[in-house]
């Protein structure tokens, strides 16, 4: 048993007798990385935010027996994409019987404080991987922004490890190809750092 493994389930155990700092400080662990996480599937940050608390809180609600069997992360980012697509479903029903909900739904604003040279490179990297296929950015925005394994990324999305590492190869691939153009201001960045 590795050193995370131990902590996991030092966390789990506390969490489970009902330690509130150890539940405190795993949700400030994992909430900004998951809300980030959600809002690919619903693209609202409140909402985002919402799911992740409700994920939460049903650990909580449900520490005396709440025992994951996988990683910790594994198995919060498993419980956000249900959480996530529960809504998703939710939502489908909402709009199809209620037209008028559609037009009130918030539409996420994403706001950049950098140079007007960085935010331009980054609107271009954004922009890149925005236009990949949904499977390949999720893909590459779990391994990327969330920091899970290929092993990982493959249970959350329910494919084989292979898959993970042909999708990854073939998105790195492409976006080199597609973003080769933005090198000498990488460049130039780096060097003036």
């Amino acid at each position: 048993m590795d050193a995370e493994d131990y902590n996991e389930k030092n966390w789990i155990d506390n969490v489970q007798q009902g330690d509130e700092k150890a539940f405190e400080r795993l949700f400030k662990k994992y909430f900004y990385d998951l809300s980030r996480f959600a809002w690919r599937y619903v693209k609202s940050k409140a909402v985002a935010e919402e799911l992740v608390q409700e994920v939460f809180a049903d650990i909580w609600d449900n520490r005396k027996v709440w025992n994951p069997t996988s990683s910790l992360k594994l198995y919060l980012y498993q419980s956000v994409k249900h959480q996530a697509l529960d809504y998703l479903k939710h939502e489908q029903v909402r709009d199809e019987y209620d037209p008028q909900w559609r037009e009130k739904r918030e539409h996420p604003t994403i706001r950049l404080q950098d140079t007007r040279r960085e935010e331009q490179i980054r609107k271009a990297i954004n922009k890149e991987i925005e236009a990949l296929p949904p499977r390949s950015k999720m893909t590459y925005k779990l391994h990327r922004h969330d920091g899970l394994t290929y092993k990982e990324i493959a249970e959350v999305m329910d494919v084989s490890v292979k898959t993970v590492e042909s999708q990854m190869t073939r998105t790195l691939k492409r976006l080199r190809k597609r973003l080769s153009y933005l090198l000498p201001f990488l460049l130039i960045a780096s060097l003036t750092v």
